[in-house]
């Protein structure tokens, strides 16, 4: 007797670990569903079961992907909606639209620094929208793009990493994220300080190009202010440049130079 409640305990606690996992989200039901990635596992489905506000769904869970119909459950527009969607423990589901409950939650950049592999890393917290990051530079007085990520789909933390080129001494970026409707959220400054040699203009006359002493973002500006060539390389070909006077934005510093 005692061996059989032994082994009923051991299978009821066996049972419980399989479908112990959960995911969760915490939104405002705004007339729209959820819809939901149900990956195969080896005995079905992964999802054995979904919850809103403790009130098991009456959805059909054994497809590859379902929808979370809030209508079934009588949940009015405007309601807060918890959300739980259990799983076996080998497999994890997803959710492919988790802004249509979250449209007003708000993010927050975290953690933002350059690491020690020249890579500027941050985190986000909170749901994002559809939109881009851009991630900027401060150089020659002045806000420089310097790259454009989109946003990972997740539930609650993304990670970023994105290769920067620094210039020598003291660095300014900062990271910005714009929405569908062009709102935009920015992150702090993110100061980053690289030694090094300074990079100098080492042509002695510029006809055909210009070559720098080390690998550097430039921008080529005419007189009138006009952006004509910008890259990051060591050097930068000028022979579709005709003669006259040009500057060049580089490293840390511009110098005026004249096209013969």
């Amino acid at each position: 007797m005692k061996l059989k409640t032994l082994l009923s305990i051991i299978l009821v606690f066996f049972i419980t670990c399989i479908y112990s996992q959960e995911v969760s989200i915490d939104g405002t039901y705004n007339g729209r569903n959820l819809f939901v990635l149900n990956p195969t596992e080896s005995s079905g489905f992964c999802v054995s079961e979904v919850k809103v506000n403790g009130q098991k769904t009456k959805d059909e869970l054994n497809s590859n992907s379902f929808e979370i119909d809030f209508s079934l459950l009588k949940i009015e527009t405007g309601q807060h909606v918890h959300v739980q969607i259990f799983h076996k423990i080998n497999c994890k589901p997803s959710i492919i639209n988790p802004e249509v409950i979250q449209e007003n939650l708000k993010f927050n950049f975290l953690n933002a620094k350059v690491n020690r592999k020249g890579f500027l890393c941050w985190d986000i917290q909170g749901m994002l929208s559809d939109g881009e990051f851009t991630v900027e530079q401060f150089r020659w007085e002045k806000w420089v793009k310097a790259a454009v990520l989109k946003p990972q789909d997740t539930v609650s933390l993304n990670n970023y990493a994105q290769e920067i080129s620094p210039n020598t001494a003291q660095n300014l970026f900062r990271i910005k994220f714009t929405d569908k409707k062009g709102k935009e959220t920015i992150s702090k400054e993110i100061k980053y300080t690289l030694p090094g040699k300074e990079i100098m203009i080492v042509s002695e006359k510029i006809k055909d190009r210009i070559a720098f002493s080390f690998v550097t973002m430039y921008e080529i500006i005419d007189e009138s202010g006009n952006l004509l060539l910008q890259g990051n390389d060591k050097y930068v070909d000028t022979s579709s440049l005709t003669k006259g006077k040009y500057f060049v934005n580089y490293d840390n510093k511009t110098e005026a130079f004249s096209k013969r």
